[in-house]
């Protein structure tokens, strides 16, 4: 590149005489300057395209791995409802809130039943074969926005679980006579009591104080509100013309995450539940609101799932 710059210096610039000596040793300063301008006028384009190549593959990249963690999360929650026995919806939530730990991040509750294996004696004659067993669970869904050191500055949906006690039914001691005894290692949970009367759900009290510990299940969810959903989108969502809106709702309506629930079907059993990331964030530490011209860094998703336990 600099022979040619040079030559055509040579040839432009300096015309020769009939005396000049044919071969011109070294560059001079204006050689170097106008080839360094060249230079850099081929480089610098060439360099704005290789980084912005990798910029592109590195938002493809989280765009691709924050999909898969919303579908893995979606999943789960899919699968965990679709045992449920009972639903709770918005005016539901709103009744028992008070029951649970960090109760102004409650989204969704439920009640499902959990089945414990080789739980039940008398076992066989090998003795690590019991009967089964099935017991009923309280399990509540967050929306945490409080900041950790362990999370990022976003919110992040987190499970509680409460489970009941396998009963020892074959106990003949007295004290099982007045109150329940239970298996060992199989007590109820604190705080744990039974559900009421289908008809009484909303009227659920906790017996203690709950001290299981939440398990996130995923971080990155949108903590804000995306404003353009219809007044009515979680009647219009399930298909029910006369519901309260207010009362099928749980959780802020265009959050990162929240559930409408049919307070019409027999059994509340059946609810749609709408997640949101902020992949953006990943990227930039300060793309904390919602872009729609970065709409595809805020991947969405929603699924309707109808419980098929039954509440015997």
């Amino acid at each position: 590149m600099l022979s040619l710059v040079r030559f055509w210096l040579i040839c432009v610039l300096k015309p020769r005489s009939k005396n000049t000596q044919r071969n011109d040793l070294g560059f001079t300063m204006i050689e170097l300057l106008v080839s360094a301008v060249v230079a850099s006028m081929i480089i610098t384009p060439i360099l704005f395209f290789v980084v912005d190549v990798l910029q592109t593959d590195t938002r493809e990249e989280i765009r691709a791995r924050s999909e898969q963690e919303l579908q893995t999360a979606a999943d789960f929650i899919r699968r965990d409802l679709s045992q449920a026995i009972y639903i709770y919806d918005g005016q539901g939530v709103n009744a028992i809130r008070s029951q649970l730990p960090d109760s102004q991040n409650v989204v969704l509750v439920f009640w499902r039943q959990e089945f414990i294996p080789n739980a039940v004696p008398p076992c066989d004659d090998r003795g690590d074969r019991c009967n089964d067993a099935q017991v009923y669970s309280l399990v509540a869904y967050y929306l945490q926005t409080g900041a950790s050191d362990t999370w990022s500055g976003q919110a992040r949906i987190s499970r509680l679980q409460i489970n009941g006690g396998v009963v020892d039914r074959f106990n003949q001691s007295p004290n099982c006579r007045e109150t329940q005894c239970y298996i060992a290692g199989h007590e109820p949970d604190p705080g744990f009591d039974p559900p009421p009367d289908r008809e009484r759900m909303n009227e659920w009290e906790a017996s203690g104080t709950i001290t299981q510990p939440r398990e996130v299940l995923i971080d990155y969810i949108y903590p804000g509100v995306v404003a353009g959903l219809a007044d009515d989108h979680c009647r219009t969502a399930l298909n029910l013309d006369n519901a309260t809106e207010a009362n099928l709702l749980s959780g802020n309506k265009g959050s990162g995450f929240f559930v409408c629930v049919d307070s019409r079907n027999p059994r509340n059993t059946a609810a749609l539940v709408n997640l949101r990331m902020n992949a953006a964030i990943r990227i930039d530490p300060n793309a904390k609101e919602f872009n729609e011209d970065r709409r595809s860094l805020f991947p969405e998703t929603n699924f309707l799932v109808e419980g098929l336990g039954r509440y015997n």
